[in-house]
């Protein structure tokens, strides 16, 4: 029963998200209101805040469930395979998201980028989830050697340098709106030149 019910909450929310998403490409993320995002689910606003907090994570909502898929796909990663390997691997899912023309997920980045709030809030949840990895990361370590003591504050450093190299890829990609089916190559490109500056991301 609980299960139905969570699932039934997360086509509300996937429900208000679309919504709102179509009246800030309309309107522009700060002239659309809660009021209006309600009222376009025929939900009152009070109902709107039991669901989300506010108007950013209704944009952001997407990145939450996409760290849990970065997360299962870095433990489905080969244990001896180099940590920096590993994560490009787990960024294939943002990869094939943002390049999908069938999907919003790049329309949605590109309303993040135009808009410094949604940015911002961006980048607090990237932070979290940067922490996150390294403390996976932490874990495949002690499991490749039980002896050995990870370096957390250097795998925290090497899942944000993975990042600077996504999100350096995805800004260029989306600035060039006649081939975002490069964002791949160029992500590849971007974690290959920061290889070639030393032995980054190899396993211990």
């Amino acid at each position: 029963m609980s299960s139905l019910r969570e699932l039934s909450r997360q086509a509300v929310r996937t429900r208000i998200a679309e919504a709102a998403e179509a009246l800030f490409l309309a309107k522009g993320f700060h002239e659309t209101t809660v009021d209006e995002i309600a009222a376009a689910v025929g939900m009152s606003q009070r109902s709107f805040f039991r669901y989300f907090a506010t108007k950013e994570d209704v944009v952001l909502e997407k990145f939450d469930r996409q760290g849990e898929e970065l997360f299962a796909r870095l433990n489905s990663r080969p244990l001896d395979e180099p940590d920096w390997d590993s994560l490009r691997a787990c960024f294939d899912i943002l990869v094939a998201r943002l390049t999908d023309d069938a999907r919003q997920d790049r329309v949605t980045q590109e309303l993040i980028e135009s808009c410094p709030a949604l940015l911002a809030a961006q980048l607090a949840r990237v932070n979290r989830l940067q922490e996150q990895l390294a403390e996976r990361l932490a874990a495949r370590a002690l499991a490749r050697d039980p002896d050995a003591l990870p370096d957390t504050m250097v795998l925290r450093a090497l899942a944000g340098a993975a990042f600077a190299c996504l999100y350096a890829a995805t800004s260029h990609t989306l600035h060039d709106s006649d081939d975002c089916s490069r964002l791949g190559e160029r992500l590849d490109h971007t974690m290959g030149a920061l290889r070639s500056l030393g032995s980054v991301g190899a396993a211990r």
